[in-house]
């Protein structure tokens, strides 16, 4: 367990060092670490954990806030954390989190999400329907179509677009002239990235899917494509679905990253979805991150489930 003493001083130094930088708009710095080819080098090790949630929470329609409001928006925050009742899923350090995303101009961002301007995903009716589907199948989790791509040690934050959660938001960057390697601590994912490398082959699908990536200009771009359909849950009739993510990776200085997404799915979403944050440079080590739901607990819960059914026969009897 880290030492939380630690957390405070380097949250503090991350703040501090976040504070200036703009979401959207950088000046490139001059004296950024350059490979032997003259492009931006983003190898090191770097982390996101910014509490400004992905969807901006009810109670504000503002992008950013600041002061009061913005110490009630980081307690709104903490409440949703911990789940219904107050009480906290799970320790403290869980949610190792820096604070809220600093927007630069001494305000702090109210979601990860820049487009829609209303921080929402748009989401499509299909989408909505979904919701209570899913919902009532995971509150039985009586069968193993009932678990969560989470439970199953299978929704990583590593693959595109890479995202925010409680822990384990270090990622390593190696770079060659030909790929980008990011492994993320979190579901220790690792991606691959051909730079000007030939896509796949159209049949060859996967949860990560296929990303390609391009130079323009000191930032590169990283289209994603081929990524592997939803399945459609027990009770929902099936449907299509293309989803292409698009990202921007930005050396703004030595030590900061801007990152942006553009998520496009033409099954859950009406329109694409923009998120934009700062990755910071840190020197603390990566960790194994053990993720064992899939080995222990599933097995578990299902052996449960099917006490439960056995002792509710013996009740009819």
């Amino acid at each position: 367990m880290r030492q939380k003493s630690f957390l405070i001083i380097r949250r503090t130094a991350l703040l501090a060092m976040a504070v200036a930088v703009q979401p959207m708009a950088f000046a490139q710095a001059p004296d950024i670490p350059r490979t032997a080819e003259g492009r931006p080098d983003f190898q090191g090790v770097w982390e996101s954990r910014w509490l400004t949630p992905f969807e901006r929470m009810g109670g504000t329609t503002e992008p950013t806030v600041s002061g009061d409001a913005a110490a009630a928006y980081v307690a709104a925050r903490t409440k949703a954390l911990q789940g219904e009742g107050g009480v906290a899923l799970h320790p403290d350090d869980d949610f190792d989190f820096a604070g809220l995303l600093p927007a630069g101009d001494g305000t702090f961002r109210t979601s990860l999400i820049v487009e829609p301007a209303d921080g929402k995903r748009p989401l499509t009716q299909l989408a909505k329907d979904l919701v209570p589907i899913g919902r009532d199948i995971r509150k039985g989790a009586e069968n193993p179509e009932g678990l969560s791509n989470d439970e199953r040690c299978l929704s990583a934050t590593g693959r595109a677009p890479l995202g925010v959660s409680p822990g384990g938001m270090y990622r390593q960057i190696v770079q060659t002239p030909a790929h980008m390697v990011i492994y993320t601590e979190d579901q220790i994912v690792t991606r691959v990235i051909g730079i000007n490398s030939p896509p796949r082959p159209p049949g060859l699908v996967s949860l990560a899917g296929d990303s390609v990536a391009r130079w323009d200009g000191e930032t590169l771009v990283v289209v994603t494509t081929q990524i592997r359909p939803q399945l459609a849950p027990p009770g929902a009739p099936p449907f299509d679905q293309q989803r292409r993510v698009t990202e921007r990776f930005t050396l703004v200085t030595p030590d900061q990253i801007s990152y942006e997404s553009v998520l496009e799915d033409s099954a859950m979403l009406t329109a694409p979805v923009r998120v934009q944050y700062t990755m910071m440079r840190t020197n603390h080590a990566m960790f194994e991150y053990a993720c064992h739901e899939g080995n222990y607990s599933i097995p578990g819960m299902m052996l449960g489930a099917r006490y439960m059914e056995a002792a509710e026969r013996l009740k009819q009897k």
